[in-house]
């Protein structure tokens, strides 16, 4: 979703001494002195990622790390040394359980990172764009319940979005909104009411169309791909990640290598040929590098009983 100004005022630069000050307070083991030595249980993680909740740092994701038996949070570049020394205290005696990353950006919706080329498709498929009043987004996946056709993309979308349209003049309907689950969740549901739109079970990868047979839980390691004109590689680094955002608090979603533009957001991921994911977050654009943060699709379907199509 394209045009949408960020809401957060923040200092985004930070002179020389608070620089260094911030390079230490990102190696691990600098925890108020305190050593990082030592495992921590599935009970002391659980704590210590509700800490990094409690202390509710905008620009902040984070998510238990297998590799280190750690809370990996990861920072954008409007995160200060004052609030990561916040997070810690907030944490006491479990600091020593957070591993602190600094990520390229500002961690956003794909909705406020930048504009792209205007394109559009025959098909409502995943990966095509889709717009209404002063929006542009990806489609996800189209999926049915009780016989009638509708389609998955942001939450962040659909809930400022009640009419959704084929072109960027509005001129040909697809259908509204009748659901939206943002933030929280990052996923919305709009129904087909146009009958001459077709609308294939398939994702738009480039030139080519894949067909969706059917979806799969992101596990870390996953290579997929993202649907739409420029079809991406991208692979899970990490599952269950928590995102703070200037709007609010996003669970459950999933990271990537990969980078995002605004008119991605609710892009399609899929590996093979089973869809995976929504795209929700990006904390670059892909003019640089990035990092990307997805909505399970599993959650969607379950949420509201729909079949992929």
């Amino acid at each position: 979703m394209g045009n949408l100004p960020a809401t957060r005022v923040r200092s985004a630069v930070i002179a020389g001494a608070l620089v260094a000050l911030a390079a230490a307070l990102l190696t691990p083991g600098s925890a108020n002195g305190q050593s990082t030595a030592g495992t921590f249980s599935t009970a002391e993680l659980k704590t210590a990622r509700e800490a990094v909740l409690e202390a509710d740092v905008t620009g902040t994701a984070w998510n238990v790390d297998p590799a280190t038996g750690k809370v990996l949070v990861s920072v954008d570049e409007t995160v200060s040394p004052r609030e990561i020394r916040h997070i810690r205290r907030t944490a006491g005696e479990l600091a020593g359980a957070l591993e602190f990353e600094r990520i390229p950006g500002e961690l956003e919706t794909a909705a406020e990172l930048r504009d792209t080329a205007e394109e559009t498709g025959p098909f409502v498929k995943g990966g095509e764009y889709i717009y209404g009043i002063d929006t542009k987004a990806s489609l996800g996946f189209n999926a049915a319940y009780n016989g009638q056709d509708y389609f998955i993309t942001a939450g962040h979308c659909t809930n400022d979005v009640s009419r959704w349209y084929l072109d960027p003049s509005l001129t040909t309907y697809i259908g509204p909104t009748v659901a939206s689950s943002y933030p929280g969740n990052d996923y919305g549901i709009v129904r087909y009411d146009n009958s001459t739109i077709p609308r294939p079970g398939t994702v738009r990868c480039g030139q080519n169309e894949i067909d969706i047979t059917g979806s799969v839980e992101p596990r870390v390691g996953m290579p997929f791909s993202i649907a739409g004109y420029n079809c991406r590689a991208a692979t899970v680094q990490a599952v269950n990640v928590t995102v703070n955002l200037a709007d609010g608090i996003v669970h459950g979603l999933f990271r990537s290598n990969a980078c995002a533009a605004p008119s991605d957001s609710g892009a399609a991921s899929f590996t093979g040929n089973l869809a995976l994911g929504l795209l929700s977050v990006g904390s670059a654009s892909c003019t640089t590098s990035g990092i990307t943060y997805w909505q399970p699709v599993n959650e969607v379907l379950t949420a509201y009983g729909l079949t992929l199509t």
